[in-house]
Parts: C-alpha cells; sequence; structure tokens
C-alpha cells in the first residue's frame, strides 16, 4: 500500500465534512452509469448482424447482453447502499454527535447508541429500519454474493434507503442545537 494511503485520514479529504445533500449525488452518480450502461448494450446489440443459418441468435445474444447487464446494475446499486450507510455513518460521527475526544465508534449500532445516549429521539420504526440496513449492508460487505447470483437492489430500494436516512437526519436537526447546547 501507497504510504498515502496508509497514513489517510478523514481530516485530509473532508472540506466541508460530510452532508446529508450528498445521499441524492450519489444516487445520480450509479443512475448514470446504469444510463451508460443500458446505451451501451443496446448500441451493441442494434450492431450485431443477422445471421440466416442460426435465426434466433440475435435474440440470444442480445437477451444474454440484457441479462448480464441487469445483474451489473445490481451491483452498482449495491454500491451505491455501502456508500450512502458510510456516508449516514461519518454524518453520525461528525455532525450529530458533540466534537472533542471519544472512543471509536466501530459499526451502525455502536454510533445509533452513541447518539441516543447523546439524547437524540428517534421514531422506533425508523430505527428498527435503519438497524435493518444495516444488517443488509453488512451481508453484502462481509460476506458478497457470487457476481453472477446477486442480491436484485435496484434504484427503488436506494431511494426508500436515502428517504429514510433523509427523514432520521432532518429529525435530529431539529434537535442537534439543544442537544449540543447541553453536552
Amino acid at each position: 500500500m501507497r504510504d498515502a494511503l496508509r497514513t489517510l485520514t478523514a481530516d485530509q479529504y473532508w472540506v466541508n465534512g460530510p452532508s446529508a445533500d450528498e445521499f441524492a449525488q450519489v444516487v445520480e452518480l450509479v443512475q448514470k452509469y446504469s444510463d451508460y450502461a443500458d446505451a451501451w448494450i443496446e448500441r451493441t446489440i442494434s450492431g450485431i448482424a443477422n445471421v440466416d443459418q442460426f435465426p434466433d441468435a440475435h435474440a440470444e445474444v442480445s437477451s444474454d447482453l440484457r441479462y448480464y447487464n441487469h445483474i451489473e446494475k445490481g451491483l452498482l446499486w449495491s454500491f451505491a447502499l455501502w456508500r450512502l450507510q458510510g456516508m449516514f455513518e461519518a454524518l453520525l460521527i461528525s455532525y450529530y454527535l458533540p466534537s472533542g475526544p471519544r472512543k471509536f465508534l466501530i459499526g451502525l449500532e455502536a454510533k445509533l447508541k452513541a447518539v441516543a445516549a447523546s439524547g437524540y429521539q428517534i421514531n422506533t420504526n425508523d430505527l428498527e429500519a435503519l438497524r435493518a440496513w444495516g444488517r443488509l449492508r453488512n451481508l453484502l460487505s462481509h460476506m458478497p454474493p457470487e457476481h453472477f447470483h446477486p442480491v436484485a437492489i435496484d434504484r427503488e430500494d436506494v431511494e426508500e434507503y436515502v428517504s429514510l436516512v433523509k427523514r432520521v437526519c432532518q429529525h435530529w436537526s431539529g434537535q442537534r442545537s439543544k442537544i449540543l447546547a447541553i453536552l
């Protein structure tokens, strides 16, 4: 590993720190590459010549290319979920919790407990939903599915997660000044 990567800290790349506004940028980025993939597949398929000896070949090749494209786009959306949860966890540490010395918090659950211990309130359903999404992200991170048998995560799933974390962030932002004043 290069020394620059070995010694890298968040302070070296954060200018303004993480923001809930960045969630939409992740969705837009993955959608852009998903759209690029679709366009490339359609261009490729349109360039495949029909061969008289193999009348079903064009349909078979087209079907295969679209299938593998679908699988790869699912992987992109699972990467988006992974990135989004990392961004959410960074927000918990850098924005909602008080600054100053504190122990290193490993995992979403530890961060959620620290936020609750600081006095932030959260709807029970939202808390359980955050935990469920965290379990999915951990499963995909630590025991990823095979490349050609991925978990079918799509834009709607990611948007559901974004909606949840934005709602939680908005709720906590309303509590932040009062909590930080006490701490």
